[in-house]
């Protein structure tokens, strides 16, 4: 009989993204109902990906971590550069951005989800 005792594994909180669905669904509700949305903000949505990826970078927590917001940061960089071209760069050739960050999360913040699994005693 195996007396060993491993510890339930605490799930990941959603919040993040039920927060951004529930700003999605309140947007998309409201034009529907004939609400006037500015349209010309929408250029700049992925400024907000780019803020909560930096969030999660500079301080991680339960429902961000640092390998999540480094992604959120990436996604949005390349949202923004494929809506406005910056650095003449598109949608269809900025995307070795994801291959960086790829390189990026390897080397960094892998070694972070075996550190967070050890001291939660996993």
């Amino acid at each position: 009989m195996n007396d060993s005792f491993t510890p339930p594994r605490r799930r990941r909180s959603h919040l993040v993204l039920g927060l951004f669905l529930l700003l999605i669904g309140g947007v998309l509700l409201a034009a529907n109902l004939g609400y006037g949305i500015p349209w010309g903000i929408l250029l700049y949505w992925p400024f907000l990906l780019l803020g909560i990826g930096l969030v999660g970078l500079v301080v991680p927590s339960r429902h961000l971590s640092r390998s999540g917001g480094m992604w959120l940061f990436v996604s949005g960089l390349y949202c923004q550069i494929g809506m406005t071209h910056w650095f003449g760069l598109g949608w269809w050739n900025a995307w070795p951005l994801f291959v960086i960050a790829a390189g990026i999360d390897l080397i960094f913040f892998r070694d972070e989800d075996k550190r967070h699994e050890a001291t939660r005693g996993i």
